[in-house]
């Protein structure tokens, strides 16, 4: 399934209901002769009725398709991605990401 991506703006804090999440890094993943995109970041829980906490996290789009298809300039760019539907390719990013990311929390779309 093709989908949209709107690439994060890096370095800059989104507020949520509790919190906020940072999005940091974004890195292209090589994995059979295709290429996963994915953003490293953290997230901050401040304020919830059962504490603070703090935590690293990857967030796996999918396949990068066609990069900044759109945007640019003042508008965050967009790019095309397909979302990583088979469970094989899923695991072996999900290790190889845990491997190089020890205790990050890897969410995969």
């Amino acid at each position: 399934m093709m989908v949209e991506f709107t690439h994060p703006e890096l370095g800059h804090e989104v507020p949520t209901f509790a919190g906020y999440y940072v999005p940091v890094e974004e890195h292209v993943l090589p994995y059979h002769e295709r290429e996963v995109i994915y953003i490293l970041g953290h997230a901050c829980i401040e304020a919830s009725c059962c504490g603070a906490a703090r935590w690293g996290y990857i967030q796996v789009p999918g396949f990068l398709m066609r990069k900044h298809i759109s945007g640019g300039g003042s508008t965050l760019p967009i790019s095309e991605i397909e979302m990583i539907r088979d469970e094989e390719a899923r695991a072996a990013i999900w290790q190889f990401l845990m491997e190089k990311y020890p205790g990050t929390r890897i969410e995969i779309w």
